[in-house]
């Protein structure tokens, strides 16, 4: 039985990309190199679950995953699987309940013209995210507003990580370590007429952990410059 699903899986974990991307036969051309660095896209996890048989199940999953990405406002022809076709429940007559995950890259719907970036923590990190409140994080509160858009004077603003610790970035290389998502847009130095309030990058003192704030001491921690300007 575990040899059969097994090679099922295979089966059928092809059949996913497919399904999500029906041009999967002649994949979409990349974006121009120079499209790409001058800024980075929004990617944003995608789940799916579907249930019956195993790959009736597959099979839903990642056709709930596809609609979810369409009501998000992202092609799935640019969501790639990261994780699964996975048994998460064992269900009556040999029926399974099967999960999918995936990373979908594009421009999403977004609330307006701005949203608000907050941050979040757990014991082994700090996150600032404007998309998503992360699994398994505590909300500690808003650090100002982004814009949706390119507004003039303004930079993108990127989630990155290096070693499972998350930072902020003005860059879209992320300083050289692992690009996450793009957040929204802030203001380079502050606008007439505008309330803003500065962001800072900031390290913890005992084990330079790295998290933004917008307190001018950076909380009683390590300085460690400017990030740009939120709304207020």
């Amino acid at each position: 039985m575990t040899r059969r699903l097994s090679a099922l899986a295979a089966t059928v974990a092809a059949l996913t990309l497919a399904l999500v991307s029906p041009a999967a036969a002649s994949p979409a051309p990349a974006p121009a190199a120079s499209a790409t660095a001058a800024v980075g896209p929004v990617q944003l996890s995608i789940g799916g679950l579907g249930s019956g048989p195993y790959n009736v199940a597959v099979q839903s999953a990642v056709a709930t995953a596809a609609d979810s990405a369409v009501a998000r406002g992202l092609d799935p022809a640019r969501c790639n699987l990261v994780k699964g076709p996975t048994i998460v429940n064992q269900l009556p007559n040999g029926y399974v309940q099967v999960a999918v995950e995936y990373l979908c890259a594009g421009e999403p719907y977004a609330p307006g013209p701005t949203f608000m970036l907050n941050r979040y923590h757990k014991s082994s990190d700090t996150q600032s995210n404007s998309w998503y409140h992360p699994a398994g994080y505590q909300l500690q509160g808003p650090l100002g507003s982004l814009y949706t858009y390119a507004a003039p004077g303004t930079t993108p603003l990127y989630l990155c990580q290096v070693r499972g610790d998350h930072f902020t970035s003005t860059d879209v290389n992320c300083e050289g370590q692992q690009y996450v998502t793009r957040l929204g847009w802030l203001h380079t130095s502050p606008p007439a007429g505008v309330a803003t309030v500065q962001l800072l990058r900031c390290l913890r003192n005992e084990n330079r952990q790295i998290f933004d704030s917008i307190q001018p001491n950076c909380e009683g921690q390590i300085h460690g410059g400017v990030l740009g300007y939120t709304l207020a």
